[in-house]
């Protein structure tokens, strides 16, 4: 899939987001999104967030999302998979609990298992069940 096409479901899955934010099932739910590409930080409005995918993500970005990032919260982690060994170990220290949803139809799904924490990746037409899975 084209890098356009998956900031297309990118921008569906946010809006999706943003829509659940507001029921009274997740009310009480705190929603935080980082970046780790090109610039990792953390994303301040989700109403107005553009995040896209393009070429390789650095190391260096999951350090300082690392700073940033709770690790006792649960993480619904956004990828295509395409990262290395050493990013996935690094990415599976981030929290204790962490949900992949993939994105993209080259998505590595083998990658994406092993750092789920209950071995299940979601796609983004399933966000909702990723999201009840948080609660």
């Amino acid at each position: 899939m084209a890098e356009d096409d998956k900031n297309a479901v990118i921008k569906y899955l946010l809006n999706g987001i943003c829509n659940v934010m507001g029921t009274t099932d997740f009310g009480n739910i705190e929603f935080v999104l980082y970046q780790w590409g090109q610039e990792s930080k953390k994303i301040e409005n989700l109403e107005k967030a553009k995040i896209e995918f393009a070429g390789k993500s650095p190391f260096s970005g999951l350090e300082e999302l690392k700073q940033m990032i709770d690790e006792n919260q649960t993480m619904i982690f956004v990828s295509d998979g395409n990262f290395n060994s050493g990013d996935k170990v690094q990415i599976k220290k981030m929290s204790v609990k962490i949900i992949p949803i993939f994105v993209g139809i080259d998505a590595n799904r083998t990658i994406l298992q092993d750092i789920a924490t209950e071995k299940v990746v979601y796609s983004v037409t399933d966000f909702m069940q990723a999201i009840y899975e948080c609660v």
